[in-house]
Parts: C-alpha cells; structure tokens; sequence
C-alpha cells in the first residue's frame, strides 16, 4: 500500500520528510516517486492521509507491562492527596475474585502537613478484615492491612517499618515488599493473559508498537503463550531478574534470543531504591532522611555485570541516586575489557540524579542511559524539597544528549502513564533547569531509533525506510510542528504493526 497526500516523519535525519510511504508486506518498501503521482515499485493500493502526519511506531524502553495491564482494573489513587482520601478509596473499593484489594499511586510527599503516616491500623479500621496491598506511586514501597501482613511473609530487615514495640506497621520498603507481593496468588493464566491482551489494545490506541519490558513475575510467561498462539501484536524486549542469574546462566539463555516479536533482553538489577520512598542511594543526604539504601554493593555489582558479559547477557541497572549511579558506572568501567569487545550495550535505568563529574561517562564508557521524561514534571515538587540544589544534575537529558550518550525513553508504567507522546512533551518543555529541555526532533528519537539501538535492533526498527519493519503511527498533527505544549494532546489516528493495523483500520 501508499499512505499520501499528507506528511511522512522517517525519523531519519538525512531525509526526516517525505510527502509519501509504500508498504511492502510486513516491511516499509522503496520505490515511491513522489514526482510521478506517488507511484510505488510495490503496490497501487493508495491510502489518502488527508493532511495527516505518519511516524515510526513508539518504543516504550521501560515498561512494567504485566502490572500496568493489570492497574488497568484495580484500585487507582494516583488522583489522591491526603490519608483519609486513600482510606476513602480503599473502603469503597471491592477486591478482586480473590478477596484481595490491590492498588496504587498514593504519594504521602502530597498529603497536607500534620497527615498521619502509613500504619495497618488505619487501614484495618477502613477495610475491616480484608488482605490489602496499596502501593506508593514508585511501586518502591507497599501499604498492607493486618489481614495481608498475616498472610506475607516481611522478614526483618532494615526496609520492614516497625513501631516502638518491635511491632511492623504494615509499611515495607524495596525487596521486603516485592517480596510480599510476590508471595499473593496470582491471577490464573487466562486472567493474566486477558489482562495482557486488554493492555496490548490500550498501548496501540497510544501509538506503541514495541517495549521494553521490565516485568519481575509472570509477565514473560504471558508474553510466551500469547506468542505461541500468534496473538502476539507488540514487540518485546523482555528484561530478566538478576536475582535468578544462576539459572538464566545454567540454562545458556543469552540476549536476543527469540523471534521478532519476543525476545530475551537485559538482566536487570537494582542498585538502589528511590526517590519517593528515600531509598535511592545518595551521595549526601536527602534534606529529610538519610542517605537512602545500596541495594547493591560494588562486588556485587562487579559480579553481576562480569558474570552477564561473559554469558551474552546484556545488563540494565536501576540506579536513581547520585551515588548508585556512580557506583554502576565505576563498576561498568572496571569491567569494560569484558563487555566492551563483545559489542554489549549496557543500560542505567532512570538514572534520575547524576553528579556533574558522572555526567559525561556515558558518552565515553558506551552506557545507555534509560530514562523516563515524564518523571520530571511528576517529581519535581519532591526533588526540589528532598534534593535542593541537587535538582540542577537532576533528569539531566539535555547535558546527557550534549554529551553525545546514547539515551532512550520509556514511562515506566504504571509508575506513570505509557504514554509515549506525554514522554515527548515532558522532554520538550522541561523548565528546571530549561536547558535540560531537548528539541522534539530529539525527544521523539528516544522513543524511536534510541529505543531500536539499545536493544540493537536499528537496522529494522525505529525508522520509516525501506527494510525496516512496517510500524508506525498516524498521528492527527506533525509533532515536530505543532507547540511542544500541545505534543501530548495529539490524536492517535491509526497504529500498524509488522505491515498490520492493529488499531484505527483506515478509512478513517
């Protein structure tokens, strides 16, 4: 087929405009003479545009997709902002088939001053009886009623909150809360792939034609049999725990195994925590806590990123602080003679605050640097308050791209919404510092051939040219044009994936 009669983004930056695209199968083709009437080598099948604007499909570079798909149906208190609002939601929400009530988003930086905190007896008085798991906005920190820490296991650690008589409060941090989530029964098969295929919908109405996906349970099994069974409409670049490196090493499982739609990714690893929960592992102290927690020490971080380039493993470390991500970056340079000549491209997931002396090691030690723009304007209020003037090395995108680092974008829904042309407009009008905010050509890259590139996928995704896979976007309006503002309100028209619609068949 020929889309025309409206206007082309390659993505591309030798020719980034074209009046015109032919489709070959599931491949973009050559061929088309826009002096001749848009003729195509390929086909005379002809869409008219109308004006419309047709980009290259968005690559979500961090997604937690299983548990976005599934946020999808259950409790939502990102719209929250105090104690008694989250109580109010949580005892008029009805759990699910399992008796369990989970749910999300609440922010206690938020509440008003004076709000008590998190404790399970406020929740016991809301909910009664009932298991229930809210977790904070950063999914970092889990709220749980009586019912469900009876149920879960919490250990001892640190991350366990407890009142003055050695009791927990029903608040854990980091691993002490995926590790209680981890011990709820999940939801059957059919219910998680029922969820996935809602979720696959959901991100084609946003112009999403691929992930990364950083999911920790069930998510890849999910992705495998909707695979098996060819139902299968987004492609996956699918992250593996560190936790479980023995085995994926026992069983000679290497990056980029799969087909073109599932394939192993990184192993992910977590040096540190986060901002919202104060565990992110700093270099100074939080204004308000103390220097967060390493999840991580640097033999650790030695081992595992020496042990997965020796193994054909890529590796993807979430680091937030300042000194997580100089600690991934000292141990990424220690053990460069062992990745480095195996064309691996290491990944910082988030890498939110950078000392100015980090910034440029990017660039010179060949390490991705993954981030979330959309981040920015949701944390701003509790960087500038916990990090001061910290905040300047701070969702530093713009020092980065000057850098010349190699950057993609993602979400990391449902942390925040994936919502790939949000991302774009985060990054595009980002005003603190100003000189932060990239151009749109650039925001839009990290979505596009910057997402391709870190799962070495450039030669066939993240462009509209001929060879590349044939997925894109229709979009109502050129993003490139219309005022950075009004990026994220643009209309997704159309989304194709592989050569097929797999939402808004034309006509339109």
């Amino acid at each position: 087929m020929i889309l025309h009669s409206g206007s082309v983004r390659t993505g591309d930056p030798r020719l980034p405009l074209a009046r015109a695209l032919a489709i070959a199968g599931d491949r973009i083709g050559g061929g088309v003479d826009v002096r001749e009437g848009d003729r195509s080598l390929v086909s005379n099948e002809r869409i008219d545009l109308d004006g419309r604007c047709v980009v290259p499909g968005f690559t979500d570079a961090h997604v937690h997709f299983l548990e976005w798909a599934l946020s999808l149906g259950r409790l939502d208190l990102s719209a929250t902002r105090s104690h008694a609002e989250v109580l109010a939601a949580a005892a008029g929400a009805r759990p699910g088939a399992d008796g369990w009530l989970i749910g999300a988003g609440w922010r206690s930086a938020r509440w008003p001053d004076g709000d008590p905190e998190p404790d399970r007896s406020a929740l016991d008085a809301a909910c009664g009886d009932r298991p229930v798991l809210l977790w904070a906005h950063d999914h970092h920190t889990a709220w749980l009623s009586s019912a469900a820490l009876a149920r879960l296991p919490h250990g001892e650690a640190p991350i366990v909150e407890r009142a003055a008589d050695g009791a927990p409060t029903g608040v854990l941090r980091e691993t002490a809360a995926w590790a209680a989530a981890a011990a709820i029964p999940p939801p059957r098969e059919f219910e998680l792939d029922s969820a996935v295929a809602e979720g696959l919908r959901t991100a084609h109405a946003r112009g999403v034609t691929g992930i990364h996906d950083f999911q920790r349970e069930h998510g890849l099994a999910a992705f495998q049999r909707l695979n098996g069974e060819r139902r299968l409409t987004l492609r996956v670049w699918a992250a593996l725990p560190a936790e479980q490196l023995d085995a994926i090493i026992e069983l000679g499982l290497r990056s980029g195994l799969g087909d073109e739609w599932l394939r192993i990714g990184p192993v992910k690893a977590f040096a540190d925590g986060t901002l919202g929960s104060r565990t992110a592992a700093m270099l100074e102290p939080f204004a308000d806590a103390g220097r967060g927690e390493r999840l991580l020490g640097d033999e650790e971080l030695l081992s595992i990123i020496g042990r997965c380039a020796d193994a054909g493993l890529e590796v993807a470390v979430h680091a937030i602080g300042d000194a997580a991500n100089r600690a991934v970056l000292g141990a990424l340079e220690a053990t460069r003679e062992r990745w480095a000549p195996r064309g691996q491209r290491p990944r910082i997931e988030h890498a939110q605050l950078l000392d100015p002396d980090d910034l440029r090691r990017f660039a010179a030690l060949g390490v991705t640097a993954s981030m979330q723009p959309s981040h920015a304007p949701s944390d701003r209020s509790l960087a500038e308050a916990v990090w001061g003037e910290r905040c300047s090395g701070a969702y530093a995108i713009g020092s980065l791209a000057a850098s010349g680092a190699a950057l993609c974008f993602g979400s990391d829904a449902p942390i925040e919404p994936l919502d790939p042309l949000a991302g774009v407009q985060a990054a595009a009008t980002r005003d603190w510092p100003v000189s932060e905010a990239v151009g749109t050509a650039l925001a839009l890259d990290g979505f596009w051939s910057g997402a391709a590139h870190a799962r070495h996928a450039e030669r066939r995704l993240g462009r509209l040219l001929p060879g590349h896979a044939a997925d894109l976007v229709v979009l109502e309006r050129d993003p490139v044009t219309c005022p950075p503002e009004e990026i994220a309100g643009i209309g997704v028209v159309a989304t194709m994936v592989g050569g097929r619609w797999v939402h808004g068949r034309p006509p339109w």
